[in-house]
């Protein structure tokens, strides 16, 4: 729709637009169960009232949908962190440093030396990360999706912003949650910082971690707006789809995320290049040792990532924000 295809006056106002936007003029996929208004929400184009008056939208009603956007996602990253915390505290843990050894003893490792909290050791940590990351990923991929057109790109620069503003902390929790001990946060950020020289540690693999967001949200975000075109109008659709999308990009990522773990874990003045990560972990086990915890991941994935979809889209709902955008 250009505005040009109609006269801007106070006739085309009242006279005009029910024409444009009712009677053909342009022709919009009417999407089942939704009125005039949240139609045209969802395209971004005036709606028509009742009255036959286009209702224009406002820069104050896109402030308050971002506002509320960067809310629903940082509830549903919070929510699914917690709840899958105690099989990512076993992976990290088998990925890191007890790659010999069963998810099972390793389990058993964490609840011999530091009891059932041990399970959400880091989880602290891992909730603050998630809920200002998944707040940024999904508010951010929402928009550029509008602005750019295609999901893996949009999701490719939202995970790739939503990484650099929040990778100390991701930083930390590894520290924090593959190492069995009782070392406070503290007592992990001192270490990390004298072996790094200072603030810069805390950036330490980020490079890493920035290319494997630019795969792993691109394709994630591509493939649930895939899935999300043939069947968005079931309301467990975005849980469902969201989990598909999330396995299939998480098993097609998972070595990238081996390898940067093992940055991120490796202890010393000097850091890790990523070929030098990725050839020490050939060593150890071949193409199965970047692999170590997938199966723990695809089982920690399937309710992370319902529930991050599903929460944030099922909020979306609550607020009225209909679009998809």
């Amino acid at each position: 729709f250009a505005a040009s295809s109609c006269r801007p006056r106070q006739a085309w106002i009242e006279s005009e637009a029910r024409a444009c936007f009712e009677s053909g003029g342009v022709e919009l996929p009417r999407p089942r169960g939704l009125e005039s208004a949240e139609i045209h929400a969802i395209y971004d184009t005036p709606a028509v009232t009742s009255s036959g008056v286009l209702d224009m939208p406002s820069s104050a009603g896109d402030s308050r949908r971002h506002a509320t956007r960067l809310v629903n996602g940082a509830v549903a990253g919070a929510v699914s962190k917690t709840v899958v915390s105690p099989l990512e505290r076993v992976r990290l843990v088998g990925q890191t440093t007890r790659p010999d050894a069963s998810a099972l003893a390793s389990a058993r490792n964490v609840l011999a030396a530091e009891g059932w909290s041990g399970m959400w050791r880091g989880n602290g940590l891992a909730v603050a990360r998630a809920a200002s990351s998944k707040a940024i990923l999904f508010a951010a991929q929402d928009a550029l999706r509008v602005r750019v057109g295609h999901d893996f790109v949009a999701g490719s620069l939202a995970g790739v912003l939503a990484t650099l503003l929040t990778y100390p902390l991701d930083l930390l929790r590894t520290r924090a949650a593959a190492a069995v001990s009782t070392a406070s946060l503290g007592a992990v950020t001192a270490s990390l910082m004298r072996e790094g020289g200072g603030v810069r540690a805390l950036y330490r693999g980020v490079g890493a971690t920035a290319a494997g967001a630019v795969a792993f949200e691109g394709t994630r975000f591509g493939s649930f707006g895939w899935l999300q075109a043939r069947n968005a109008d079931w309301w467990l659709a975005p849980a469902i789809n969201g989990t598909l999308a999330s396995l299939l990009a998480g098993m097609v990522m998972y070595p990238n995320d081996t390898v940067r773990r093992r940055i991120q874990w490796h202890r010393g003045t000097e850091t890790l290049s990523y070929l030098e990560a990725a050839r020490a972990l050939l060593c150890e086990g071949g193409v199965a040792r970047l692999y170590r915890g997938g199966a723990l991941y695809a089982l920690k994935s399937v309710p992370s990532a319902a529930v991050q979809f599903g929460v944030y889209h099922g909020l979306k709902r609550l607020a009225g924000d209909v679009r998809e955008a």
